[in-house]
Parts: structure tokens; sequence; C-alpha cells
């Protein structure tokens, strides 16, 4: 393992930092401070893709450590795949359900999800400022998993175009013909609701 300089753990917080730090140094501070930036998004991920909360809670913790692991066994120093620390641990949550979903059929609870989503903010808004929030969850929760998934990412954990095509292994103009075709399913399925739909364009 190389030898860290005295400053390079307890006082990183960016993303690319991280990255470096366990890459290079094989960090544990770095890898603490890691859990603590990215916990919440991740768990997002998951549990908007299977709609239980004690599941979700367990793959989290999964995905970090299978994460600590990849660190560890010094496979990261040499894989030039991830260009950030982000899009490396979302590819490990999604590999993780994908697990899950083959071993089991997940239910949802809209009541859990607007109690998760809620603690996060208004990304949502961003989907659509005139329809009631649970109404979007629901809705949310019709789309194809493709389409849940890539709206998740883009509008609830705030990914870029890029991370999200790293993530799902997609290029950066399917990850934006895909993100369209979402919405307007989204705003298809709202229709009906409102009469209109509104729903905002890719960025």
């Amino acid at each position: 393992m190389t030898v860290k300089p005295n400053n390079s753990s307890n006082k990183i917080s960016s993303d690319k930092g991280l990255f470096l730090s366990l890459k290079k140094y094989q960090d544990r501070q770095a890898f603490l401070s890691a859990y603590d930036l990215y916990f919440d998004q991740i768990f997002r991920f998951i549990f908007f893709k299977i709609g239980n909360k004690e599941d979700a809670q367990d793959l989290t913790s999964a995905t970090f450590l299978k994460c600590w692991g990849y660190v560890q066994s010094g496979k990261l120093k040499s894989d030039n795949e991830y260009k950030s620390l982000k899009s490396f641990l979302y590819k490990i949550a999604r590999n993780l359900t994908i697990d899950y979903y083959r071993q089991t059929k997940p239910q949802s609870s809209l009541e859990e999800a607007e109690a998760i989503a809620v603690d996060f903010g208004d990304s949502l808004d961003q989907v659509s400022q005139s329809l009631e929030f649970d109404f979007i969850i629901s809705k949310l929760k019709e789309l194809k998993s493709e389409y849940r998934s890539i709206l998740v990412l883009k509008y609830i954990n705030d990914l870029s175009v890029a991370e999200i095509a790293s993530v799902l292994d997609k290029s950066k103009g399917n990850v934006r013909v895909t993100l369209y075709r979402a919405l307007e399913a989204l705003k298809k399925l709202t229709q009906d609701h409102d009469g209109e739909g509104s729903i905002n364009t890719i960025k």
C-alpha cells in the first residue's frame, strides 16, 4: 500500500479527492467520508427501485461493503472504467438491485415512498410543478423499470447525464433519449389527472 501524506484524508470532501485517496492509498478515512457523503443518495436510488425500506437499507450497506472490498483488493487502482466515486457506487448499487430482483418481487408502499422522498427536498418539482407529490410518486411506480431508474437518477438524486451514462452503461445520447421518453411516459400517465400534465424538458 502506498503511504499517504499526513493530511490527505480527514479534510477531503470532494468526489475527486475521495476517489483518488481510495485508489492511491486505500484510505479508510476517505471511505468513511464517502459513506457519509453518498449513503442517502444510494439509499434513495435503491429504495425507489425496490420499494422496501429495510431491504433498501441492507442493500445500501452492502453497496459500501462491496466498494470497500474492491478498494482493499487493489482492483480499483488499475480500473479506469469509472471516472468518479459516485458513478462507481451507483454501479454497484444497480448490480445489487438487479440481483435482488432475481430473488424476490419488490413490493412498494406509497406512504414509505412519500416519507423517504420528502426528507430530501423538492427535487421532484423539477419534473412537475403542478402535480401533487403523492400522485407523482404513485405514477413513477407505474413506469417500466428503465424509465423509473433514469428519472430517479436525474431528478431525485441529481446525477448529470454523463454520470447516468456511466452508471447505466449507456452513451450520453442514449441517456438523453431515454430521459425524454421517460418524461413523455410520465406525462402521459399524469394527463388523465389534471387534463394537461406539466413536465419540464431535459437540460
